[in-house]
């Protein structure tokens, strides 16, 4: 017999999108927060960023992934990994370059990226200060990753001195007292002490990690973890000057002293820029102050730092926000007013989101308002672009601008009128965090992050476009299976209010959807007629017809409050819902009257998250687990327990289906301590050991596979008696939060907003 796999029967993808949507990138494991668009290499390219803590760079034309992911850079202290927050582009030697705003903790710095070869181009190091030493003339101290000193010779551009590991001696009160360092280079081996006044002295004590800079055996300089020291949080980077470069720069020795990346040379800002692979340093300077008509991209330029006169400037409070400023002109770090710039016949333009989440253009030059408010988002405006476009009508050129926010929507703009142009682009499940424009074979293009895990690419000349009507407007949070007029259907329930059903062999829409908030959702056969039943946030149970849509009888008020599960199935002849409720009880209702059956099921001393139902050797039973690590087994037509709690599980019992194996009623409970359990529903013994998956979303089950996710944009597979994998994950466009099984055994997906089945064939 060949390998079993699955293939794909139809998609609702497409259909519920946007026919501006070109495009959705997929890769990343976290929110994307940031992208950044250029020309490398004759063809359009983005770089992104993710809470993944990876920085991707993507051909925009095939979509594919150009290099390997660069990887955030993991901090030995804190053991934390960076994430990187903004990105913008620039021109260096005439070649293109992103420029990587990366946070780590509270502290920032600015990477170099070279988007052709996905490699590290340099950094803008942080400055620590500047000042004119007796003997060696102008110098620079600055403060590299993993906390390295190095001062630096404004005249030659040579490191002065030695860079070596350090020990900071406290005091009772955590204060630093003294530095000890290992001199190897100088003295061969010889261990010294300086107090922080940068004397010698022979002083024990608790010590800690430490760096410092040494010149001609004196400590001048000393970078430490601020543990204890006001003004600075635990983990962050101080840097303390000592003796005569503390004198040279008129502060108190051991003095700590705040770091920027940035500097004055003749009056100019500058950024210091670290070259990759031990280089040495240049200085960044803005290029030209205003936009020309053909310039959209700010351009960097550069100088040696030979006999350039460096100061840092006293008078900059947010040093970093200083810094991206003069790295990406348009930008404002940290600030919610600062979106994007452009041009507009031949204007420069500045667009600003305001509290209000409405967007405002500006003169660059004159800082005058231009026209009114662009309203339109309902929350926060994270980012913007400004794009020309060629409108087909009339061959004429017209500016648009790109907003997008944590309303989840991306909006078109008129820049010239301050219209909408027609509706958000549809696509993003999730908050939209960064926006880029891009030309893509000639084709006006936006690119845009989101908290969906994706990246997507829309055509900004269809700006008179609008949605397609079919589909869910939002992400799909259940699903399920039935028979409609001898035909199998899929049900779906969307985070837009919408249950919507589609023919499970061609994937139409049947019907028309109904309208109801669903927090959990099943499907019955009542009196011979296909039923919805749905769980509202509100403690409501409902009813609905499939055929008309229409919902039957009364909600049903839940008395034990807010429903966490549910499930259906039959108690002689009679269908029910069984529904686990936040008050650690169970109830069976009669899905015909509306009415409960029999007394609550008691025994759970916490909340019953999980449950399913079977039928046992003739025996209607459901299988419930909850916060409280149990499992427990019932008798529905007695409304008795049957047998004692299960008990293995380490953590709250998340998930439960059931199901046969090797011809042997089971239950599968999955639990927050990434195992599934097996469980025989005839003895309530457990089967072989529990089946490591990991975190699991969402499970269901077929023939001899157990089939998971974990929230992620993928769908693992496993063997239901040794829980090994089979086959690779299958990968889905968007997250996966909704899994289920037809009777026929075909395998149904709801990712992100879509549908998906699969059908299980043999090769």
């Amino acid at each position: 017999m060949g390998d079993a796999m699955w293939v794909g029967t139809w998609t609702t993808d497409g259909s519920s999108g946007d026919p501006r949507l070109l495009g959705t990138l997929t890769g990343h494991e976290g929110w994307v927060t940031a992208v950044e668009t250029a020309v490398v290499e004759g063809r359009a390219v983005a770089v992104t960023g993710s809470r993944d803590h990876t920085v991707r760079t993507w051909d925009l034309t095939t979509g594919s992934e150009l290099h390997a992911p660069l990887v955030c850079r993991a901090d030995a202290w804190t053991s934390t990994t960076a994430e990187v927050e903004h990105i913008a582009m620039a021109t260096l030697d005439d070649r293109p370059l992103a420029l990587l705003l990366e946070r780590l903790g509270r502290e920032k710095r600015v990477l170099l990226l070279d988007p052709a070869t996905g490699l590290p181009a340099g950094e803008c190091v942080r400055v620590v200060e500047t000042a004119e030493m007796d003997g060696l003339g102008r110098v620079l101290l600055t403060v590299e990753e993993e906390r390295t000193l190095r001062l630096w010779s404004v005249a030659t551009g040579e490191e002065i001195g030695s860079a070596v590991p350090a020990r900071i001696v406290v005091g009772a009160y955590d204060e630093p007292v003294a530095v000890r360092a290992e001199l190897e280079e100088l003295e061969g081996g010889v261990v010294r002490t300086w107090d922080m006044e940068g004397r010698p002295v022979d002083k024990g004590g608790d010590t800690r990690g430490a760096a410092a800079v040494v010149v001609d055996g004196r400590l001048v300089a000393v970078a430490f973890n601020a543990v204890g020291i006001n003004g600075f949080f635990d983990g962050e980077t101080a840097v303390a000057v000592v003796g005569e470069l503390a004198v040279a720069c008129g502060r108190r020795s051991g003095e700590v002293v705040p770091v920027s990346q940035v500097a004055e040379v003749e009056g100019r800002p500058v950024s210091v820029v670290r070259e990759p692979g031990g280089g040495g340093l240049r200085l960044w300077e803005r290029g030209v102050a205003s936009c020309r008509a053909d310039e959209e991209e700010a351009v960097v330029t550069t100088s040696a730092l030979h006999g350039q006169p460096v100061r840092r400037p006293r008078d900059v409070d947010i040093q970093q926000e200083w810094t991206w400023q003069l790295v990406h002109p348009t930008a404002t770090l940290g600030s919610s007013d600062g979106v994007a710039a452009g041009i507009l016949a031949g204007r420069a333009i500045r667009l600003t989101a305001d509290t209000d989440h409405t967007v405002r253009l500006w003169d660059a030059a004159t800082g005058a308002a231009l026209g009114e408010p662009l309203v339109g988002h309902t929350d926060r405006v994270r980012a913007g672009s400004v794009a020309t476009v060629a409108t087909v009508a009339t061959v004429a050129e017209q500016t648009v601008a790109v907003t997008s926010g944590l309303d989840r929507t991306v909006r078109l703009w008129d820049v010239t009128t301050g219209r909408q142009l027609g509706e958000p682009l549809d696509g993003h499940t999730a908050q939209v965090w960064d926006v880029a424009t891009a030309m893509v074979d000639g084709r006006p293009v936006a690119v845009t992050a989101g908290a969906d895990h994706t990246v997507r690419i829309w055509d900004l000349g269809k700006t008179g476009a609008s949605p397609l009507p079919a589909g869910h407007g939002d992400a799909i949070v259940a699903a399920a299976t039935a028979v409609l007029q001898g035909r199998p259907v899929v049900v779906t329930a969307g985070a837009d209010r919408t249950v919507r059903t589609w023919d499970a062999a061609t994937g139409a829409p049947v019907g028309e959807p109904i309208t109801a908030e669903v927090a959990l959702m099943a499907t019955a056969e009542v009196d011979g007629s296909p039923v919805v039943v749905t769980a509202a946030p509100d403690a409501t149970l409902h009813r609905w017809d499939l055929a008309s849509g229409k919902e039957t009888g009364e909600p049903i008020a839940l008395p034990s409050g807010r429903i966490l599960a549910l499930a259906t199935g039959r108690v002689e002849g009679r269908a029910v819902a069984v529904t686990g409720g936040s008050d650690g009880t169970a109830q069976v209702w009669d899905l015909t009257t509306g009415t409960s059956v029999g007394a609550p099921l008691t025994g759970h001393t916490s909340r019953i998250t999980a449950v399913a139902t079977a039928e046992v050797d003739g025996r209607a039973m459901a299988v419930t687990g909850g916060w409280d690590k149990t499992v427990r087994l019932w008798d529905l037509a007695t409304g008795t327990p049957v047998g004692e709690p299960l008990t293995g599980h380490s953590d709250w019992v998340t998930s439960v289906i059931t199901t046969v194996a090797d011809g042997h009623p089971v239950a599968l409970t999955a639990a927050r301590d990434a195992t599934v359990r097996v469980w025989s529903l005839r003895d309530g013994e457990e089967r072989d050991q529990p089946l490591s998956t990991g975190a699991i979303r969402a499970m269901t089950a077929q023939g001899t596979h157990l089939i998971t996710t974990d929230g992620t944009e993928t769908v693992a597979l496993h063997d239901l008696t040794t829980g090994a994998p089979v086959g690779e994950p299958l990968t889905f466009p968007s997250p996966v939060h909704a899994l289920a099984t037809t009777a026929d055994g075909d395998l149904v997906v709801g990712h992100g907003r879509e549908v998906a089945v699969l059908v299980r064939v043999t090769v």
